[in-house]
């Protein structure tokens, strides 16, 4: 049982084959995962004519809901995993046929060429798969539009996960956003379920 956990927890990370797929359905259904990216969305502050890039957008709940409030801008996804991509498809299908989403199948660590700066980018859960966290968030900075908010998300599930490892993620990612480059860096912790969540915004200087 402690092997095919193991198994399970290693899909969030690049989900594929069947458990990917359960992956998936764990992030869809999940109600902490979903308040997670309600809050995420919230606290980021979308105006209308936003441009906003997620990065990691798993099955696109916060795909879904950005495009509600960037209303005269466009939203665009940014996955490593082929299946997720495809999930986020199906669930953004109508808002990509009207041109207002665009996702793409690739990483922050080699950024692809949008054709345009962000003024909105984010990443929920995603931080802590990054290798290098540092050198992924300058390539994230170099995609922004000067003033722009970059903001990291982060509920720790590992077993055993307490409140006090969250606040150690908000400073780990608050040290990564500074030595990025991104200035005004503040910090939150959101009041959650089964663990508090962390939550850290940096502005393109």
């Amino acid at each position: 049982m402690s092997q095919l956990r193991s198994s399970l927890v290693s899909q969030f990370g690049h989900p594929r084959g069947v458990l990917g797929r359960l992956a998936g359905l764990i992030m869809t259904l999940r109600a902490s995962n979903r308040e997670r990216n309600r809050r995420t969305v919230e606290l980021l502050d979308i105006r209308p004519t936003d441009d906003v890039l997620e990065v990691g957008f798993g099955p696109g709940l916060a795909i879904e809901q950005a495009v509600r409030l960037a209303t005269q801008g466009k939203v665009f996804g940014l996955e490593r995993s082929e299946l997720m991509l495809r999930q986020a498809c199906r669930r953004n299908a109508k808002a990509i046929r009207e041109g207002k989403v665009d996702l793409r199948l690739g990483s922050a660590e080699c950024m692809p060429d949008f054709g345009r700066r962000f003024d909105k980018i984010f990443a929920v859960n995603v931080y802590m798969f990054w290798d290098d966290p540092v050198a992924t968030l300058r390539s994230l900075r170099a995609a922004m539009k000067p003033g722009g908010t970059l903001c990291l998300t982060l509920q720790p599930r590992h077993k055993g996960a307490t409140d006090s490892d969250a606040r150690k993620a908000a400073e780990g990612m608050a040290e990564s956003l500074r030595a990025a480059g991104l200035t005004d860096v503040r910090s939150e912790i959101l009041t959650m379920k089964p663990v508090d969540t962390a939550f850290v915004r940096g502005r393109a200087p």
